[in-house]
């Protein structure tokens, strides 16, 4: 082809057309949903969870003589103000009502719930071996979930470094 070629004779040009049609396509595919979509979504999610609190998921990972605990959980926040999700809002309680440390770790800043709003999030604790001999309970501003039920758990019994989950609470 020639410089002085017509533009829609160059292949540059039908190969920029081609790729600007695809990421017009791709924009207009993952637009956001209409105002009337996310009031149903949103109806649907609230009589979906309709407990404040609902806990997903349990992973204990043994550290030798400790553990980390991470629970995945759902929060409604009804409150106005947005919620920072560490205490005193926040505590893992033993069944003796001893309060659990969280796992906190410098560089990961503690999830937060925004005001009226439903989030799933991710918590840490780190636990001790005495923690695991009685039940667990997870309360979030006066709304609790059992973690973990009375029967003790020999964390020996589990494989140091790897982790092992439960759907819902520990059993």
């Amino acid at each position: 082809m020639t410089p002085n070629a017509p533009f829609y004779k160059r292949i540059e040009v039908w190969l920029l057309i081609l790729l600007s049609g695809g990421a017009a396509l791709w924009v207009m595919k993952d637009r956001p949903a209409a105002e009337g979509d996310s009031e149903a979504i949103e109806a649907s999610e609230t009589e979906a969870s309709a407990e404040a609190l609902v806990i997903h998921r349990c992973t204990l990972e043994r550290d030798y003589g400790n553990a980390r605990l991470d629970l995945e959980l759902r929060y409604r926040n009804a409150s106005p103000r947005p919620l920072v999700l560490q205490p005193p809002d926040v505590r893992l309680l033993t069944s003796s009502g001893t309060e659990v440390p969280p796992y906190i770790l410098p560089t990961e800043p503690p999830p937060q719930v925004p005001a009226r709003t439903a989030q799933s999030v991710r918590l840490r604790f780190w636990l001790e071996e005495k923690h695991l001999q009685s039940g667990l309970a997870l309360d979030i501003r006066g709304s609790r979930a059992e973690v973990k039920a009375e029967a003790p758990l020999n964390l020996k019994d589990l494989p140091n470094q790897q982790p092992k989950s439960w759907p819902g609470s520990i059993r």
